[in-house]
């Protein structure tokens, strides 16, 4: 029997998906709310480096309806620097084409690595499709 839970932001952890075993990170619907933001993300990062095992994670992060401005940008790369290793893939879905740009610089100022594993989508559904590696 594998074990499930919840992680901070709400998610089931793991999330199954055509057999893939996704983590969500629900960052969402913070609106302009950044100490939430903030808050939320950094209980994911210390609940995520607790975990036992599940090395290399493919991890999908929901930005919809939260407002990234340049510190919750900066804040969100060091958030994705601190859980690199534990990343196979990651992907963003729901932010703005600027706010993906502005995502994807901070990531390589940071040297990061998942970068190269990294994209960015609208729709989730296509998003979970690609992280699992049956994208078409």
């Amino acid at each position: 029997m594998l074990f499930r839970s919840n992680s901070p932001s709400g998610s089931a952890c793991p999330y199954y998906f055509m057999n893939g075993e996704l983590h969500p990170l629900k960052y969402g619907s913070c609106f302009s709310n950044k100490a939430k933001l903030l808050r939320v993300m950094k209980a994911e990062e210390e609940f995520i480096l607790r975990q036992p095992g599940r090395a290399y994670r493919w991890i999908w992060i929901d930005l919809y309806e939260t407002r990234l401005d340049g510190e919750a940008v900066r804040a969100l790369a060091k958030h994705v620097q601190a859980i690199e290793g534990t990343i196979r893939k990651l992907c963003f879905v729901g932010c703005s084409f600027v706010s993906a740009w502005k995502i994807r610089r901070q990531m390589a100022l940071l040297h990061l690595g998942i970068a190269r594993q990294t994209r960015f989508f609208s729709d989730p559904e296509e998003a979970k499709r690609w992280l699992v590696g049956k994208d078409g």
